[in-house]
C-alpha cells in the first residue's frame, strides 16, 4: 500500500500561522547555533575528542546493542499476545514501554543507593543521602503496573465481547 504524499496545497496563502511557524524555526536554528557557538568556544580540545568519543560509543551500543534487543522482544512480544486484540495488544506494549522507562530511571539510584551507603556498623553511610528503598519502590511499581494493565486489558475485553454481540430482536 503505498502512502499519500502530504505536500503544501496548491495555493500557498502566507498567513499567520505560517509567518508564526517561520519565526520559531528561526529562533530555533539561531538558539542552536548559539550553543554549538558557545560549546566550541568554552570546551577544550581534549573534552570535544571525548565528546565526540562518547557519542560514537553511544551510536554503537544504540544500533548495535538496544536496537536488536528490542526488535527481539517486540517478535517475542507479538508471538505472546498472540489472541489478543490490537487494542490489548497496545496496552501491553504500552505498559511494557513505561515500565522499561521507569526501570531505566529507577536503576542509577538503587546502584548508587549500593555503592554511597555501604550496610555494617562503622560504615559511615550517610542517611540524609538516597533516601528510601528504591528496588522495593520499583517492586511495588511494577506490581501494580501489571494489575492496572490486566485490569485495563480485561474491560477493554469486555466491552469489545459486549459490543460485538449482535441483538436478535427485530
Amino acid at each position: 500500500m503505498r502512502l499519500p504524499l502530504m505536500g503544501p496545497p496548491v495555493t500557498v496563502e502566507r498567513g499567520t500561522f505560517w509567518w508564526v511557524r517561520a519565526a520559531l524555526a528561526a529562533l530555533g536554528v539561531a538558539a542552536l547555533g548559539y550553543a554549538i557557538f558557545g560549546f566550541l568556544a568554552n570546551v577544550p580540545l581534549l573534552q570535544l575528542i571525548g565528546v565526540a568519543a562518547w557519542l560514537a560509543a553511544a551510536l554503537v551500543v544504540h544500533d548495535g546493542v538496544l536496537v536488536p534487543l528490542t526488535t527481539l522482544a517486540g517478535g517475542g512480544l507479538s508471538r505472546l499476545t498472540y489472541g489478543l486484540r490490537p487494542v490489548q495488544q497496545g496496552i501491553v506494549r504500552g505498559a511494557l514501554l513505561v515500565g522499561a522507562v521507569v526501570t531505566l530511571l529507577a536503576a542509577p539510584l538503587i546502584r548508587a543507593q549500593q555503592v554511597l551507603q555501604p550496610s555494617g556498623p562503622g560504615s559511615g553511610a550517610n542517611d540524609t543521602v538516597l533516601r528510601g528503598d528504591y528496588a522495593q519502590a520499583l517492586g511495588i511499581f511494577w506490581l501494580v503496573l501489571v494489575v492496572v494493565a490486566a485490569g485495563v486489558m480485561t474491560a477493554v475485553g469486555l466491552y469489545t465481547r459486549r459490543s460485538s454481540v449482535r441483538k436478535t430482536r427485530p
